[in-house]
């Protein structure tokens, strides 16, 4: 299993445990579901900003290479 997405499924089940204590007592699996959901899309989209990041850098170092090499 790739690494990035046992870091989506910590984070989805942490904010899944944080939306559970957080609702109310009618609306628990409500919440639970809402942080997962929530929590998962978030750390989704920090790891691909982080790739989008890395691919930039490489690119400049490809292009600093190719120039300069």
């Amino acid at each position: 299993m790739p690494t990035w997405l046992i870091i989506i499924i910590v984070v989805a089940a942490i904010g899944a445990v944080i939306g559970f204590i957080g609702s109310e007592d009618g609306k628990r699996g409500e919440g639970a579901a809402q942080g997962a959901l929530v929590g998962a899309v978030g750390c989704g989209h920090v790891l691909f900003e982080l790739l989008l990041w890395g691919l930039g850098i490489a690119l400049v170092f490809w292009l600093f290479g190719s120039i300069f090499g």
